[in-house]
């Protein structure tokens, strides 16, 4: 039988793994944030400062088998994180979007590239929630239990289209899961209660600052959907991008980790090693875009347990 303290090791382990991820994706986006500005990347780019918890905790709670849709590029870097996929060639790939053909890349929508389907004109929408009914329809015929996860923006929630999708999947009780990112004191927000009646299925909110109750809600609608209960919306309500100071998610759950003992210097090595495999990432993007190996760099070693 597991002790408590093993059982409290364990808990600490996966909340310092969040906090790893959390760390990374908003290095990915200060790295895109510096690779715009030198001129390397010519599209626009969405930083989650402020929504890291929602990504990670949303990406975190799914299971093998489970499907993600979405149009939020740095969900997208979420879910490479949680896998530890390499970062560098979805990097490269932002650099090499809009480069002309003497360069020796297509003009091709990152879209077409990422997942290799023609999404190229379609709408944010059509690429989320309307894709997730589909895969989410095609794993109801299948009964073997798998839920597909849609991570949309607030905007999208008040519109036509979406009460459309939400009708379809409420009416066939389809495996899927809604999450929302929700900005506090977004112009036309719902309340819940008022949003739950429209839509016809359960909504349920919560602190999009708090990476381990975004994860832990997202997880209990993943297993309400695999039992047939039909689908939910999740909303993670979280500051606007222009004020993540006031409540950052990362020092949030940093102060966490203190109070449950880990020390300063343990977290000082895991943001550290964060910011190397950032480093590494863009490294390896910048030289292979010019056609160049990227330089071998000494691997660090295993950061010790929590103290």
């Amino acid at each position: 039988m597991t002790s408590t303290t093993e059982q409290s090791t364990a808990l600490l382990s996966e909340q310092l793994e969040l906090y790893r991820r959390m760390w990374v994706l908003r290095l990915v986006d200060m790295a895109l944030q510096d690779l715009r500005i030198d001129g390397l990347i010519k599209d626009p780019v969405q930083a989650a400062f402020g929504q890291e918890a929602v990504a990670i905790g949303a990406t975190a709670a799914m299971r093998p088998g489970d499907a993600l849709t979405t149009s939020i590029p740095h969900v997208l870097h979420a879910q490479q994180i949680g896998l530890a996929m390499p970062l560098g060639p979805s990097i490269g790939e932002q650099i090499g979007a809009g480069r002309d053909a003497d360069c020796g890349y297509e003009e091709t929508p990152r879209e077409v590239k990422r997942g290799g389907e023609l999404w190229s004109s379609a709408s944010a929408l059509q690429r989320s929630a309307l894709r997730a009914v589909g895969q989410a329809y095609a794993n109801w015929l299948s009964e073997e239990g798998r839920v597909t996860l849609c991570v949309i923006g607030e905007h999208e929630v008040n519109s036509a289209d979406f009460a459309e999708v939400v009708n379809a999947a409420v009416l066939w009780r389809l495996p899927v899961v809604f999450v929302v990112e929700n900005s506090r004191g977004a112009r036309g927000e719902i309340e819940d209660g008022v949003l739950q009646e429209l839509l016809g299925m359960p909504v349920w909110s919560v602190d999009g600052n708090e990476v381990g109750a975004v994860r832990n809600s997202v997880a209990s609608a993943l297993r309400r959907a695999s039992a047939d209960e039909g689908p939910t919306l999740v909303r993670a309500v979280t500051n606007p991008f222009n004020n993540v100071g006031k409540v950052d998610p990362l020092v949030t759950t940093r102060d966490h980790l203190i109070a449950s003992g880990v020390s300063d210097a343990h977290l000082y090595e895991v943001e550290r090693r964060a910011r190397y495999l950032v480093a590494e990432a863009e490294v390896f993007a910048k030289a292979t875009l010019v056609g160049q190996a990227p330089e071998s760099v000494r691997q660090p070693e295993e950061w010790p347990a929590a103290s």
